[in-house]
């Protein structure tokens, strides 16, 4: 008997120190894993950020070499017209030459009619090249933004792919460190649960004791009083009026003698009856 409650002092010491290692290891790995969370979120969100600025990058050259394409189409229509306005200008100075030594005015006129339509053209490619150049100034501008924001796409991208070996390493020594807790964690939990079945088994081995039942004096008997009868309380019955005898009546003379009536007997007083106690 005594040793089982030895044994059961020991076991119950055991399961005090046990239970703080494994909620010290439980609060090491709780905040372990969180950093590994961490780290490895921040690498995933890292590559998604790569993976989505490279197509952005993609589209963006996709969309820069068209506009590149319609602007460099523009330049060879506006070259092509610049070409045609310098031959209609040396045509329009050699027909001007031409009516300055015309022999005939027949001749004259028909020079004349062929120098407007010389000139009516030259205003036409003028015109061309005017639009052109204007064109070519907004796809130069457009072209110019679309390079920035490609420029700005590459620098995002080189700083991620800089950043990733970082985050890594850091989520690789994260998760190394997670690995060790959750070890030492799982270890003090089956640890915990082999001493809780020992303690189970050593206190179920002790027999308990059975309390002591305090006996209880009986109260001594209290012996009923009979309540008394209660009196009834007798009216005191009325007094009775005394009866004044009637007076006498007197003798009239030379009249019979009338009879005497006598007095009614007087009434004995009835005295109060005492009433019981």
């Amino acid at each position: 008997m005594a040793g089982l409650k030895n044994k059961l002092k020991q076991l119950t010491s055991q399961k005090s120190e046990i239970s703080k290692i494994r909620r010290k290891g439980e609060t090491e790995y709780k905040k372990v894993k969180s950093i590994s969370r961490k780290y490895s979120s921040s690498l995933k969100s890292t590559q998604k950020r790569i993976d989505t600025f490279k197509q952005t990058a993609e589209d963006v050259n996709e969309i820069l070499s068209q506009k590149i394409a319609q602007m460099e189409s523009i330049q060879r229509l506006k070259s092509a017209a610049q070409e045609r306005l310098t031959l209609e200008t040396q045509n329009k100075e050699q027909v001007e030459s031409e009516i300055d030594f015309s022999d005939t005015p027949e001749e004259k006129q028909s020079l004349q009619y062929r120098l407007d339509s010389i000139i009516s053209t030259i205003e036409e490619i003028k015109n061309e090249i005017k639009q052109r150049t204007s064109m070519e100034k907004k796809f130069s501008q457009a072209i110019d933004e679309i390079e920035k924001k490609k420029n700005s796409v590459s620098k995002t991208i080189k700083k991620n792919i800089e950043s990733k070996p970082e985050l890594a390493k850091l989520a690789k020594t994260a998760q190394q460190k997670l690995d060790s807790a959750s070890k030492k964690f799982e270890s003090a939990k089956k640890r915990e649960s082999s001493v809780t079945a020992k303690l189970s088994k050593v206190k179920a081995a002790i027999p308990k004791a059975k309390p002591k039942t305090r006996k209880v004096k009986a109260k001594p008997k209290t012996r009923k009083v009979k309540a008394k009868p209660k009196t009834r309380k007798v009216k005191a019955k009325p007094k009775t009026r005394k009866v004044k005898a009637k007076p006498k009546t007197r003798k009239v003379k030379a009249k019979p003698k009338t009879r005497k009536v006598k007095a009614k007997p007087k009434t004995r007083k009835i005295k109060k009856k005492k009433s019981r106690r």
